[in-house]
């Protein structure tokens, strides 16, 4: 998996949802595995939360493109 650097734009499935959106931070997990925060491009709606959400935590394996 190529990393991605803050700023890169990202395609992401999450909870059958896929999403666009911007890197704004990442993080290495324990185990090396990587986590970034996007900032969508469109806020997404969950049936779970009454509210849009417009920043998500994604792994490195949710990445699409």
């Amino acid at each position: 998996m190529k990393l991605l650097n803050i700023g890169d734009t990202v395609t992401a499935v999450k909870h059958g949802v896929t999403m666009v959106g911007t890197v704004t931070d990442w993080r290495s997990k324990y185990g090396g595995a990587v986590q970034y925060t996007v900032e969508l491009q469109k806020p997404v709606q969950y049936r779970w939360c009454s509210t849009p959400t417009y920043t998500v935590l994604i792994k490195d394996s949710e990445v699409v493109q």
